[in-house]
């Protein structure tokens, strides 16, 4: 029985292996990347975190001036 899962294992072992190739070479490798540059890449999840206030390096809330952060003295 143990001979079973030795099969299985080289069988998800080869078709996780050959899958990658196949996706490489499909998607990958023709234009350097390019092929979905428009739409796959360009997709809102691939791309939100660009656009959020700490990748902007916006404070979330101003201080106002003539005020401090904190206590006003040690």
């Amino acid at each position: 029985m143990s001979w079973l899962v030795d099969v299985l294992s080289a069988g998800l072992d080869a078709g996780y292996a050959i899958g990658l190739v196949l996706i490489f070479f499909t998607l990958q490798y023709p234009k350097n990347g390019e092929i979905g540059i428009n739409t796959v890449q360009a997709w809102w999840g691939n791309t939100v975190y660009t656009k959020t206030d700490d990748a902007l390096g916006v404070p979330h809330k101003a201080i106002p001036s003539g005020s401090t952060f904190g206590p006003s003295s040690w």
